[in-house]
């Protein structure tokens, strides 16, 4: 009895599964086809696929390629402060001549093109001149700038006025290199001269210090010499001898005379 019921139960559990199966293999055609009939007629879901997938496509302007970056001219392009950061970056990694020769292409008509040219120019090593007339340009198209960019343009133009700061500083300073060493030079002529009045008065120096001492050298022997006009004076004159006779003799007194 009870292997009865427990093949009765199975069996309609079997059944049932069974059932089931069949209703949803039956049900899966019709489903798809309702899913696909509500998707193309429901407007709504078409302006939502159309937001989520745009028709337009963006350009990244970090990896824009530099060939052909100069060439684009489109307001979206012009607005966008990562493409002239692009422009920037491009224009540092160009050599001076293909800078200038890139710059030569571009007409300054307008304040993108002057831009253009300005940071091309701008990373070819231009002088203290040439980097001015730069920030005089740019600074004529300012008021033409859009509002999105002016931002990046203060700080392109901040950097020149730094480059142009730094160049009269070293400018400044080499003129000073240059009259500290003529000053350096005119006190080590100024010292030869010295050195060279200093030897000769020195050479004088000895030359008197060896005729005083070659005078007080003859001083000493004639001081060590006798004295002729002492011997002279002391021996008797042979010649001029005085006779008996010459000499005077005086009178003999008187007796009576008192």
């Amino acid at each position: 009895m009870n292997a009865l019921t427990f093949m009765s139960k199975f069996v309609s559990r079997l059944v049932r599964a069974v059932a089931r199966r069949r209703v949803l293999l039956l049900s899966a055609p019709l489903a798809l086809a309702g899913c696909v009939q509500h998707s193309a007629d429901n407007r709504y879901y078409q302006q939502v696929s159309d937001q989520i997938v745009p028709d337009s496509k963006v350009i990244d302007f970090r990896i824009a390629p530099c060939e052909t970056l100069w060439a684009l001219d489109d307001s979206e392009a012009m607005t966008n402060s990562l493409y002239w950061l692009r422009a920037m970056d491009c224009a540092d990694r160009m050599s001076d001549a293909q800078a200038r020769f890139q710059a030569q292409q571009i007409s300054a008509t307008n304040w993108q093109q002057a831009f253009k040219q300005s940071i091309l120019l701008s990373g070819a090593e231009p002088d203290q001149q040439q980097r001015r007339a730069l920030l005089a340009k740019v600074s004529e198209f300012r008021g033409q700038m859009p509002g999105s960019i002016r931002p990046l343009v203060q700080l392109w133009r901040e950097r020149q006025n730094l480059q142009v700061v730094l160049g009269d500083e070293k400018a400044r300073n080499a003129r000073q290199q240059t009259v500290n060493e003529d000053k350096l030079q005119l006190m080590t002529a100024e010292q030869l001269v010295l050195e060279n009045n200093l030897a000769d008065t020195r050479r004088k120096l000895e030359n008197l210090t060896d005729i005083e001492r070659q005078l007080s050298s003859r001083k000493q022997i004639q001081g060590d010499l006798p004295d002729n006009d002492a011997t002279s004076s002391s021996k008797p004159a042979t010649g001029s001898t005085v006779k008996p006779a010459e000499t005077y003799v005086p009178p003999p007194k008187e007796s009576n005379a008192k």
